[in-house]
């Protein structure tokens, strides 16, 4: 698709990204959380950037999706991973290299800041449309297994 454009989400665009958060929930979650959770976590992030931000593609002032971005501050490295996390697009946009637009813009970003060494992502393992995109932006699975204790 052509003319698409990437831009930070603004409080603006919160509807339409609690709505995709919805979406994606109810698309790769086994047990949803409840929709109320997502729309009010979408609300935080964009309310609070030291969180993190979004991005969202748009062709002709219609978004078509999104991704978020946290941040985890490494040791190691002595510098931060950027966390890919809470992608959608748009069924209607799927297939149109609309996630390689978005991770483009990431990428371009991080390159910004001496301080992001990597970019990071997890993904479910019954989501193999979302791997794919994954494997052809040019990312590489990694060693690490994810592990999670839920408090909540």
């Amino acid at each position: 698709m052509k003319n698409i454009s990437v831009r930070l989400a603004t409080i603006n665009d919160l509807k339409k990204i609690q709505e995709f958060q919805v979406k994606m929930e109810h698309h790769i979650e086994e047990f949803p959380m409840p929709d109320e959770l997502g729309a009010a976590g979408v609300g935080y992030i964009l309310s609070n950037p030291d969180q993190g931000f979004y991005f969202v593609a748009e062709l002709k002032n219609v978004l078509l999706g999104c991704l978020r971005i946290s941040f985890e501050r490494s040791v190691s490295s002595n510098g931060f991973f950027w966390w890919i996390q809470n992608v959608f697009v748009d069924e209607g946009s799927r297939g149109n290299g609309v996630f390689q637009i978005l991770f483009n813009e990431v990428l371009k970003e991080s390159k910004k800041s001496k301080d992001v060494v990597s970019i990071k992502l997890h993904v479910h393992i019954n989501n193999p449309s979302a791997i794919k995109a994954y494997e052809k932006a040019g990312m590489k699975r990694s060693p690490e297994y994810p592990y999670i204790y839920k408090v909540k």
